[in-house]
């Protein structure tokens, strides 16, 4: 079932990067008022990717056939695929090394005290499932308290595109939402033997309306960082610049720390919402 999904999701992927370049974008000449087919046909990919087009047919229709290499990177020169893109197809192509997942769910002291010590900054870990296993007070004091919640809001997409509260407040929510999902998809493919993620994504499907129509876009990215604006209640308008590090040797957990960005008052609004919860 896993092997299936995998050719579906690259069968998927190869679609929608075909369908977003136009036969303009390659040079080529065609009749656009005979041509019904958006972007690129299959044709035309196997063409300008030097193999066949019953080869190129099999990979879009999800058979189970081997790929070389050299036919991968054919298609990324011709897709013009950037490179998490090209890292992507190379995953869910088995050209990648997926990763050793091991169960130890547990976050160490020294951890936990990081976080603890950084005062103002709000910061988390999450673990492999995008759930908050670790926090400090200020994540709490914005977020409110991880402990009282159900353990499905943990998750940092549920939360994003499901906790209308939550979603409220971040005023630049569309950019947020889709960098997140991009570099979800990016993790979802090294996942895909976990079912968790799959049943994830589809709750989400059919739970949100925009959650669906992102993810069949099908858009990657390994990127973690951006900005993130959050309009609470009591300290006001927030803006914050976001870093994720990795904190376990197998990749099992990150660190997502806020930076309050300059010359726009967030340290001194967070310093009195600080004060004023101790």
């Amino acid at each position: 079932m896993n092997s299936e999904r995998r050719r579906k999701e690259l069968a998927d992927f190869l679609r929608t990067r075909r369908t977003r370049l136009s036969p303009h974008d390659m040079g080529l000449r065609v009749e656009t008022s005979r041509r019904r087919t958006p972007g690129l046909r299959r044709e035309e990919v196997a063409s300008l990717s030097g193999i066949s087009l019953p080869w190129y047919t099999a990979l879009e229709q999800g058979r189970d056939i081997q790929v070389s290499e050299q036919v991968l990177e054919s298609l990324v020169r011709t897709l013009r695929l950037n490179d998490d893109e090209r890292n992507h197809l190379l995953v869910l192509a088995n050209h990648s090394i997926l990763p050793n997942i091991t169960e130890d769910g547990s976050i160490s002291p020294a951890l936990q005290q990081i976080l603890d010590k950084l005062g103002t900054y709000p910061a988390y870990i999450i673990d492999r499932r995008w759930n908050v296993s670790a926090w400090n007070k200020m994540t709490s004091t914005l977020c409110g308290d991880f402990n009282q919640i159900a353990e499905i809001e943990r998750n940092i997409l549920w939360r994003v595109f499901m906790m209308r509260d939550n979603k409220a407040r971040i005023v630049n929510w569309e950019n947020v939402a889709t960098m997140l999902l991009a570099h979800f998809r990016s993790r979802y493919a090294l996942h895909m033997n976990d079912s968790w993620y799959q049943d994830l994504v589809n709750m989400l499907c059919d739970r949100s309306e925009e959650f669906r129509e992102w993810w069949g876009r099908h858009d990657v990215s390994r990127n973690s960082e951006g900005e993130k604006v959050i309009h609470h209640p009591q300290a006001g308008l927030l803006t914050f610049r976001y870093n994720t590090f990795t904190v376990s040797e197998s990749g099992e957990f990150v660190m997502r720390v806020y930076t309050p960005i300059e010359n726009t008052g967030t340290n001194q609004l967070l310093e009195d919402l600080w004060q004023g919860s101790r």
